[in-house]
């Protein structure tokens, strides 16, 4: 094993000493392979990098790949105990007392569906999860009231949806004790108040259904708005949206007997990851509807909403045109290398004549090209690299990038080993053609 690793590292000074006695001419023909390397790696990483970016725009609205979300309605099938199923017999007269009756039901049956959610994401130890449901806030802004869509969350929600906060903060645990509940708006809510930035806390007063003041401790990344930048026909619509997100804790406690009746069940999320989200499906399922009765959960993965751009295709293809290129390219080596050897004809002969093997010849000759090749795509890789930190990605895609992903290592891999196999097939052909010389007729050469 020592004599192999020696005659390997051996051949590969040879092979790089050999380069530089000829590196004009080496790298004159190694300007194409190196071009090649770039390109194809540049072309490569651009793709799983688009990939990344609309997987993360996906995920601000699904959630993480690998995210499961679990919404509730109790059916009462199979278990004891009173349950709202919305079964009521239609044309049935209400009292007050059953209408008062009707929303302790509501509230009692919200109540344990979200202490239930509670128990399973304690039971199994849940990390990352986050529950969420939609609300109706009346807000009082300068120019009159309006109806905002507004989302109850959990603290946690903002990790799974990577929720982006341009201005402020998003919500901390300090926040679920506060007086005035907090609220995260969209840049579009801060513009209906007068203003553009937020220098500080702002407050804001909400008429229904919770009537008291809200302080705005952050605001959402603003709204793309290229699409109808300059076309007159979609002015109205070329606006940012006005939305807000409500700690669901402070803000259920402001409500009264009557809206919070009147409040929906919480969908739980929780980021069970791609390999095990079948199996939290499965026990959420199976505790749930043990409580709430059969049939009553609907447990989805957001796995198959998450499919933004299957890069393998696209990355096959351009690595086949990147290594045709960088073949023709590597012709203008081979040239090079049949010259070298029939240059040292002599001294393989007389090297053959002191012992040297044919495989030790063969090897010698083709690490030439091969050292030549990998010295030329790690250029071209550093090309790309420094490509991808400087490329406007926002021009290029035509989407807002908050953050730019890391250079994909697997392009930078393709890149390399696709430069070394080129090296390795533009070098076989003068290696045999080295090894079939004579050594009596090399040394007479």
């Amino acid at each position: 094993m020592t004599g192999f690793f020696t005659g390997f590292f051996g051949a590969l000074v040879e092979a790089w000493a050999q380069l530089r006695i000829g590196k004009l001419r080496v790298m004159l023909s190694l300007v194409g392979v190196g071009a090649a390397v770039a390109a194809m790696t540049f072309v490569i990483a651009l793709g799983q990098v688009t990939s990344a970016i609309i997987d993360q725009e996906i995920a601000s609205y699904a959630g993480r790949p690998g995210t499961v979300r679990i919404e509730v309605t109790p059916t009462g099938r199979g278990v004891s105990g009173d349950f709202n199923t919305g079964s009521d017999e239609a044309g049935a007269p209400e009292t007050a007392e059953e209408g008062g009756a009707e929303s302790s039901t509501n509230t009692n049956t919200t109540a344990r569906i979200t202490e239930a959610q509670l128990r399973l994401v304690e039971r199994y130890s849940a990390n990352s999860w986050a529950t969420n449901y939609y609300q109706q806030m009346r807000v009082a802004f300068p120019g009159g009231s309006r109806s905002v869509d507004t989302t109850a969350v959990s603290l946690g929600y903002a990790t799974l949806h990577h929720t982006a906060v341009a201005q402020g903060r998003w919500f901390s645990a300090d926040d679920e004790d506060d007086l005035s509940p907090s609220l995260v708006v969209s840049q579009g809510f801060l513009e209906q108040l007068g203003y553009t930035t937020l220098d500080g806390p702002l407050t804001v007063r909400v008429h229904s259904p919770a009537q008291t003041t809200f302080t705005i401790v952050g605001v959402l990344k603003p709204d793309d708005l290229t699409w109808c930048a300059g076309n007159p026909d979609s002015y109205e619509y070329c606006t940012q949206s006005v939305s807000a997100y409500v700690l669901a804790r402070p803000y259920e406690q402001w409500l009264s007997q009557e809206n919070r009746a009147s409040l929906p069940a919480p969908t739980l999320e929780i980021w069970a990851g791609e390999d095990q989200e079948q199996q939290v499906i499965s026990l959420a399922k199976h505790d749930l509807d043990a409580q709430f009765g059969a049939g009553s959960t609907n447990a989805v993965s957001n796995t198959g909403d998450m499919q933004g751009l299957d890069t393998s295709g696209f990355t096959t293809t351009v690595t086949v045109a990147g290594v045709f290129v960088m073949i023709l390219g590597a012709l203008s080596l081979i040239n090079i290398s049949m010259v070298t050897v029939k240059q040292r004809i002599h001294e393989i002969g007389v090297r053959r004549s002191f012992g040297a093997t044919s495989r030790r010849i063969f090897f010698s000759i083709m690490l030439e090209s091969v050292v030549a090749t990998v010295v030329a795509g790690i250029i071209g890789i550093g090309i790309a690299i420094v490509g991808m930190r400087v490329a406007p990605l926002e021009t290029l895609l035509g989407v807002a990038v908050e953050t730019r992903p890391p250079f994909p290592m697997s392009a930078a891999l393709i890149g390399l080993v696709a430069a070394t196999v080129v090296g390795a097939l533009s070098g076989i052909i003068p290696a045999l053609v080295a090894v079939r010389i004579k050594p009596i007729d090399a040394i007479r050469y």
